[in-house]
């Protein structure tokens, strides 16, 4: 038949289009999302970065300043090793630092790091001549700014940094009497260590004018390029804040990058990656997605082709039982062995055909008529039988989109919490890290060094007499008491970080033990509670603090506590009485968002003869009248979709429901408080007993 086109074909066509349309449009949305967090990601990392460096740089920078001018004040004293040795240190970065006089144009008096020479293999002329005569001294640029900084590195030298400034030496009356410049050269150790933490980023650190002091890359150092007509350095001196990111194009490449100014605007540190690099996990996640697109399309058609065939095949029979009837042939019969509304009517089509067989005979002047009614009937079928089809189809589909919204939503709402309150104790680990335990290792480091460099230089009788003399920072104390005192407080400081780290350890476990237990409980939701124990009320809303307490304590919000006296013993399911409390916590915390107010929460229980009464009020902005008769209804929410799922109040009842209680609204004034109560059946000293002996 021309232009004809059957049911299966076109099923197949449906089902393809429709599964090759999803899929497209999960993959676009996928990739986008994967890239703006990518974006976020880069940019945090080199905003983290370049703020480092700059911290580093203007502390590193102001000690190295305050150095060369106390040198340059001390340069009067006839023992000038011996004062430039107490200036500068044993492990100072300095490894070089000449003196020199307004009018003159050699130096006066210079200090090189001996230690430094040795180690590298550098003559005595080194930064005399050989340095000098590849990387001149700036001392117009000195002498017009007071201080400069130039790139200091060479062909088979190390990473150095010049640096200059003027020294006025005054008299008891504030007279000038002297005008010198101190000119030095620093190794840049603890910059480059910072530098080679993160290789995704090239990051520079440049002067105002654009050149190159230190480069993450060294060939850059040695050529001295410069930067200024760089993107990103363009966009660091337009701005007027001293840290920010940046999106650029350069060389027909997109960038990511940050950048930092410090030393008061003097340095600037730039950090940067391309797209290209940056995306290239979200590049190979679409290639193996594609992959695994293309399976799933091909498994998918191999599923409808075979669900099309047992769908179309009893139609294909009443196709051609109707066939043969039309023309005329009254003796066949229609088998259909499904048990669906195609076997009924192959049924009534199989008896309509007897009745007309029989009275055929009778009935030959309206044969016309009645195959025509026939024809009718038969098309009245087949559309009551599609509509039918098509109903239950929809319901179906329509039923299953319902349940997989409602199972995706309680997902995502359980696992918030203590996810959240993971991230939230994972950044205190983080800031205690950085802190304290790093001081603590540079305290026992330099300890370390001291007694090393002792004993190397007299053995452990050098070591005793250094041990012997007065203390610097308590002349009352010898170095020997003053070591051991440092040496206690980082024992004290590390037990007390250690029992820390251990109850930080505790609670992540028992956020992630939370999380198990909820996708477990995804997979089981034909039960509502499956560990049901005994547990005070008072630990339960403590734990619930605890959990919430690092996200409180960054929203600066105070949470008070009232707990009344006595048996307070339930009977519930630790987890799920915790997710519901948590979430009304939770639901406080995004109320009391206002700087300018400050908020508390309040804690409070009530003990009466059957239940003991659990009270969480807040100050935020309330429940506004019209809302407060639709929060516990299912998918209402006044949030933002980022923010909320409609779900929550709702489960929340739900858990606490399932145990014998319930939730309640108590109270509402916007902008002054807030109040829900949960109640919770107590149990009794006899039923606590009962339950023992049933367990044993």
């Amino acid at each position: 038949m021309k232009g004809f086109f059957s049911i299966r074909f076109k099923f197949l066509g449906v089902m393809s289009a429709l599964l090759v349309t999803c899929l497209v449009v999960y993959l676009l949305i996928a990739v986008e999302v994967f890239k703006t967090d990518k974006t976020e990601l880069v940019f945090d990392l080199n905003r983290s970065m370049v703020s480092n460096l700059a911290a580093e740089i203007e502390t590193e920078f102001k000690g190295v300043s305050d150095k060369f001018r106390l040198f340059a004040t001390l340069s009067t004293n006839s023992t000038t090793k011996q004062y430039a040795e107490q200036v500068f240190g044993e492990n100072s970065s300095v490894v070089f630092a000449s003196l020199y006089r307004q009018e003159q144009s050699f130096a006066i008096k210079s200090y090189a790091d001996k230690k430094y020479s040795e180690t590298y293999g550098l003559d005595a002329e080194f930064f005399d001549k050989t340095l000098l005569a590849a990387r001149p001294i700036p001392f117009t640029e000195i002498l017009k700014n007071g201080e400069y900084f130039w790139n200091a590195s060479i062909e088979g030298g190390t990473p150095l940094i010049g640096y200059g400034r003027n020294v006025v030496i005054e008299n008891s009356k504030g007279i000038p009497t002297d005008h010198l410049a101190v000119v030095g050269y620093i190794q840049p150790d603890k910059i480059l260590k910072i530098l080679n933490v993160v290789k995704l980023s090239e990051v520079s650190i440049v002067d105002h004018q654009g050149k190159i002091l230190l480069h993450s890359n060294f060939d850059w150092m040695k050529q001295a390029k410069s930067l200024k007509d760089k993107p990103l350095f363009q966009k660091a001196q337009e701005a007027k804040v001293n840290l920010s990111v940046a999106s650029t194009k350069d060389e027909g490449k997109e960038f990511l990058g940050a950048f930092a100014k410090t030393y008061q605007g003097q340095i600037i540190i730039l950090s940067k990656v391309s797209k290209d690099q940056a995306f290239s996990a979200v590049f190979e996640l679409v290639s193996r997605s594609l992959s695994f697109a293309l399976i799933v399309i091909t498994l998918s058609l191999l599923f409808a082709f075979l669900l099309s065939r047992s769908l179309t095949e009893p139609i294909s029979i009443l196709v051609q039982g109707m066939e043969k009837v039309a023309l005329g042939d009254l003796s066949s019969q229609i088998k259909v062995d499904t048990r669906d509304e195609t076997r009924l009517l192959a049924t009534s089509f199989n008896q309509m055909i007897s009745e007309l067989k029989q009275s055929r005979d009778e009935l030959q002047e309206i044969n016309r008529e009645l195959d025509q009614k026939v024809k009718d009937r038969t098309l009245q079928l087949e559309i009551q039988n599609q509509a039918v089809k098509d109903a239950q189809e929809a319901l179906l589909k329509t039923t299953r989109l319902a349940s997989a919204g409602e199972i995706a939503g309680r997902a995502a709402h359980d696992v918030l919490n203590p996810l959240t309150g993971i991230l939230a104790r994972l950044s205190g680990v983080e800031k205690r890290v950085q802190n304290q335990i790093q001081p603590q290792l540079d305290l026992m480091k330099d300890i370390f060094t001291s007694w090393k460099n002792d004993h190397n230089t007299g053995g452990f009788e050098a070591l005793a007499a250094a041990w012997s003399q007065p203390s610097q920072v308590d002349q009352a104390w010898t170095l020997w008491q003053e070591d051991m005192h440092n040496l206690d407080s980082v024992q004290s400081s590390f037990t007390q970080l250690n029992q820390t780290l251990e109850a930080d350890t505790q609670f992540l476990i028992n956020e992630s033990r939370r999380i198990g237990k909820i996708v477990d409980g995804m997979r089981k939701l034909s039960r509502l509670h499956s560990d049901v124990k005994i547990y005070s009320a008072k630990q339960l809303l403590l734990d619930c603090k605890n959990i919430m307490a690092d996200l409180f304590m960054q929203q600066n919000i105070d949470v008070l506590e009232s707990y009344a006296l006595g048996d307070d013993e339930v009977s519930l399911d630790r987890d799920e009485f915790i997710q519901a409390i948590t979430n009304l916590m939770r639901n406080s915390l995004q109320a009391m968002l206002d700087k300018d107010k400050k908020h508390y929460l309040k804690l409070s229980t009530q003990i009466t003869d059957e239940n003991i009464v659990m009270l969480i009020t807040d100050n935020g902005s309330g429940i506004s009248e019209e809302n407060q008769a639709l929060i516990f209804q299912k998918q209402f929410t006044t949030k933002s979709a980022d923010e909320g799922t409609g779900l929550g109040l709702g489960i929340s009842r739900r858990f606490i429901r399932a145990h014998g209680g319930d939730i309640e609204f108590v109270s509402s004034t916007p902008g002054q408080e807030t109040t829900f109560k949960i109640i919770l059946p107590i149990k009794t000293k006899v039923q606590l007993e009962n339950n023992e002996e049933g367990a044993a």
